[in-house]
């Protein structure tokens, strides 16, 4: 995160950051949420120079990865609650990489990786999968402060994530203005005219403009699944990027109230953020799909808009040309058919 903002502030306003206008506090520690949120909390309590660092400072950038995400969101509406974070003159930005709000992928409950050697702090996170569980009501409430709060929320999931699905990295069960939604995708993965790429990105954005996907997002997440036993990146080599961190940068400084970027339809008023009950299920229907991809072409919000109508054309020209080689993928071309048809 420290390369990242020297770099925006370089590069966009040919500014030099020193080293020690910047403090970093890395926080670490095992165990279940709410045990790491104590853990983690008298640490940095204990820590005066950290606390003051925190307490002082005009912008708090905040980088969490996978399990730390409920953790980091927990620790953060503490810490305001407590009021050693002061959001009427502090600037705070979360990013949350490959954050598991909904679950990992529920398929890996029978693991033997979970069910033999994984502590129990492994096997709490299925609980996410239902938004009614103790732990996700706890999650849910603090990720709805901070927000109301006024922090920056940038959420990056990973293409072919072997733990994550990309509806819990994305926390698609809840929207708000202060939400940005993206996905990181390994080079040797990426193809700019590729389909499934470009459908991914396009659900996103409709998001980010808050508008709906449809459940588009949710019902591809499974097709993303990375290989569990395979080195092929995803989970773990989404931290190590640096552009993923200035996306969050990004998101902060020029956003309101620090920059002048707005949604491309902004509400007239502040809104609450939009929570909705989420079960993760290990089966899906597979005519969900094609619905969702039915409900956004006949959005009015999304049909009347020359960007996105223009874009859901360059869309139907990709799936015309897309000619997946696996079973997986081979399966979306074919629940996709009926919206090809209806395209003709």
């Amino acid at each position: 995160m420290t390369a990242a903002v020297k770099h925006y502030f370089e590069i966009e306003h040919n500014l030099i950051i020193s080293d020690d206008c910047i403090t970093c506090v890395p926080l670490e520690g095992e165990g279940k949420v709410e045990d790491r949120v104590n853990l983690l909390y008298t640490n940095l309590i204990n820590n005066s120079e950290w606390l003051e660092a925190v307490s002082s400072a005009d912008v708090i950038l905040w980088a969490t990865h996978s399990q730390g995400t409920p953790v980091s969101v927990r620790l953060l509406h503490r810490l305001l609650e407590r009021g050693h974070i002061h959001t009427h003159r502090q600037s705070v930005g979360l990013l949350a990489m490959a954050g598991i709000a909904h679950g990992p992928f529920p398929y890996l409950k029978g693991s033997l990786i979970v069910k033999y050697f994984e502590a129990d702090a492994a096997r709490e996170l299925f609980e996410f999968m239902d938004s009614e569980s103790d732990i996700s009501q706890k999650f849910r409430a603090s990720l709805v402060a901070i927000l109301d709060r006024g922090t920056r929320v940038t959420l990056v999931a990973s293409m072919q994530d072997q733990v994550v699905p990309l509806y819990s990295a994305i926390i698609s069960a809840i929207q708000h203005p202060n939400i940005l939604r993206s996905i990181y995708i390994d080079s040797h993965i990426y193809y700019v005219d590729d389909f499934l790429i470009n459908l991914i990105t396009f659900a996103l954005q409709l998001r980010n403009a808050g508008l709906s996907d449809h459940g588009l997002l949710t019902h591809i997440s499974d097709v993303l699944a990375g290989n569990l036993y395979a080195f092929e990146g995803g989970h773990s080599t989404i931290y190590e990027e640096r552009h993923v961190y200035g996306m969050a940068v990004q998101h902060l400084f020029e956003t309101l109230p620090l920059g002048r970027c707005v949604l491309i339809d902004p509400p007239v008023q502040p809104v609450n953020p939009k929570i909705h009950p989420f079960q993760a299920k290990a089966v899906k229907n597979p005519y969900c799909l094609p619905w969702a991809m039915r409900g956004i072409c006949e959005d009015p919000g999304i049909i009347s808009h020359p960007t996105w109508s223009k874009q859901l054309e360059h869309l139907h020209s990709l799936f015309e040309a897309w000619q997946p080689t696996n079973p997986k993928l081979h399966s979306v071309k074919l629940r996709l058919e009926p919206w090809s048809l209806a395209m003709i």
